[in-house]
């Protein structure tokens, strides 16, 4: 492979991701997770979702994410899922026995999609279980 064949490859990365996000979007489920930020204006973010063992998780991929750092601030989260907003507290979880089955779980689901975002996107995933509770976040 030559200089300019490589350059023309590794460019077309980002655009072979966002087709797969959107793809994704349109054949996968995708919530999304409403946290608030240090002033109690909420920010939407959308992620993939699995349900293990009767609760909704969703996962980062990088521990300096925003979303991520939020929830560490403020645990109360809302999530919107097939159009129905509820209230949770998020948890993030750091077990490798639980952070093993939510990245199985995910794949399962999303297949070939994680697959080439574990190939693409420098990977160290968080867990975060969303138990319901009922209550809004305080804004």
């Amino acid at each position: 492979m030559n200089y300019r064949a490589l350059l023309v490859a590794l460019g077309s990365l980002p655009v072979l991701i966002a087709i797969g996000s959107y793809l994704a979007g349109e054949q996968y489920e995708v919530v999304v997770l409403r946290t608030l930020d240090d002033n109690h204006h909420p920010h939407d973010t959308t992620l993939w979702i699995i349900d293990h063992e009767g609760t909704p998780w969703v996962r980062g991929i990088r521990r300096n994410l925003r979303w991520i750092e939020r929830v560490r601030a403020n645990r109360r989260v809302e999530l919107v899922r097939s159009g129905e907003t509820t209230a949770h507290t998020a948890s993030i979880v750091e077990t490798p026995d639980e952070k093993r089955a939510i990245d199985e779980a995910i794949a399962a689901k999303y297949g070939w999609l994680d697959r080439l975002y574990e190939l693409v996107v420098p990977h160290d995933t968080i867990p975060i279980r969303l138990d319901p509770d009922g209550r809004p976040p305080g804004r």
